[in-house]
Order: structure tokens, then sequence, then C-alpha cells
């Protein structure tokens, strides 16, 4: 799986957006500057999930191809 997993979302993500705007929501001016900064951070997470699990996959595969070698040449 290539993107973040769903244990992400459900524990982290989904609980962390709905938060954050709640609390943007009990300010009695509603700033639009407390919308847009919680928005940012959360598409700026979603983005650093997503770019933290590709490179660990990539990882994964290229020490399966390192034990693989490292195998063969036992052999």
């Amino acid at each position: 799986m290539v993107g973040p997993s769903i244990i992400f979302y459900i524990i982290f993500a989904i609980p962390y957006i709905f938060v954050m705007y709640w609390l943007v929501k009990q300010d009695k001016r509603k700033y639009a500057w407390g919308v847009s900064v919680v928005t940012v951070i959360a598409i700026v997470a979603l983005y650093v999930s997503q770019k933290a699990s590709k490179n660990a996959i990539e990882n994964y595969k290229q020490h399966q191809i390192d034990a693989r070698e490292a195998e063969k040449e036992v052999n």
C-alpha cells in the first residue's frame, strides 16, 4: 500500500481535523486565518505521511533486493 494506512486516518487524521475545526468554531469572531491554518496543517500532514509511506516501501523493496543478492553470494 503506497498511501497512509486506514489506521492513520481513523486514529490521527480524522479526529485531528474534527477537533481543530471545532476549536476554530469556538472562536467568537470566526477568524478565517484559523480555518486556513488548520487546513494547511492537515494538508501538509497528509503529504508528509504519503511521502514517508513511499520512502518506506522503496526502502523495503531495496532491502529485499539486497537480501536476495546476499543469499546468492552465500550459495
